[in-house]
């Protein structure tokens, strides 16, 4: 069975080498590894370029930016494999990932999709250790960050919708496509990704509060798509989620100036995590509010 390993990336400079580095660095035998650059604006492609001379690595470089969901289906179109993997441009793997993907497929050859665990880390030297916090929790039904699919059954549902264009819920989507059609998700907990999550500094904090901006857009069109409960619950579109979130950022105690002071403390990653995921989710659900109040006048 030879495995495809899909990487969209734009503007990381800074990590897509140790990634790549990473997932070329595999037990298994069979395998390829095709990277797709959405667009960047740094030097991500120079930086691709150096991998050209290894036989398992491809890279495509798009002109202009098309968005993760586009670049994953052009990644399998132009891919070999019988298994199609997913990670993200700043994920770390162990030697062994390929193998147990596809053991994990051998093991269920009615065909599934098999979804491994993320565990953030600081550092991009650290150590890869198992051991995640509760932030590193997940309970998608299918994450591309970490996924596998038989390339018979991601074609069979159609692939990504390239609507998401920009950041989030593309894969989210995708994983309702997959519940819909009844094909089984599956926890392959060995095949850990390791995603390389360093504390932003003012600067990088901006462009993150962009991205959270630009995930609840995308929201709106994924509840346009499935508006039902479950779907409300995902893209936390309720008055619980709106109210708990006020209640953990103090009705606003936890603002941009206090998080970048926190960030700025000697206090512990996880601790710095937390403040600033609580502060990201404020961002994003004020945007949401305000896209449902554009949406519902218009």
């Amino acid at each position: 069975m030879k495995a495809s390993v899909i990487i969209p990336t734009r503007n990381r400079e800074n990590i897509v080498s140790r990634c790549i580095e990473y997932i070329l660095n595999q037990d298994y035998p069979q395998y390829e590894v095709i990277v797709v650059d959405d667009g960047s604006e740094d030097n991500t492609r120079e930086i691709l370029k150096r991998f050209s001379s290894n036989r398992n690595f491809r890279f495509i470089s798009l002109s202009e930016r098309k968005g993760p969901a586009f670049c994953r289906n052009l990644g399998v179109k132009e891919s070999e494999g019988d298994l199609i993997i997913f990670i993200d441009s700043d994920i770390f793997v162990l030697p062994n990932f390929i193998s147990i993907h596809v053991e994990a497929h051998k093991n269920h050859p009615e065909g599934v999709v098999a979804v491994g665990p993320v565990i953030a880390i600081s550092e991009i030297d650290a150590k890869l250790s198992n051991k995640g916090s509760i932030l590193d929790f997940s309970n998608a039904y299918f994450a591309s960050g970490n996924a596998s699919i038989p390339r018979e059954l991601f074609l069979k549902v159609g692939g990504f919708d390239e609507v998401f264009n920009v950041y989030g819920w593309e894969d989210i989507d995708f994983g309702l496509k997959l519940k819909t059609s009844k094909i089984k998700s599956i926890k392959a907990s060995e095949a850990v990704g390791y995603h390389y999550q360093p504390l932003p500094n003012e600067n990088s904090l901006k462009t993150l509060i962009e991205k959270e901006k630009e995930r609840a857009k995308s929201a709106i069109y994924l509840y346009k798509k499935y508006p039902t409960f479950e779907v409300r619950l995902m893209i936390q579109n309720t008055s619980f989620h709106m109210a708990l979130n006020q209640i953990l950022t103090g009705f606003g105690y936890v603002n941009e100036k206090r998080v970048v002071k926190i960030l700025n403390s000697n206090k512990s990653f996880n601790y710095k995590r937390y403040f600033l995921t609580i502060f990201l989710t404020k961002v994003y659900l004020e945007t949401l509010k305000e896209e449902i109040k554009i949406s519902n006048s218009g």
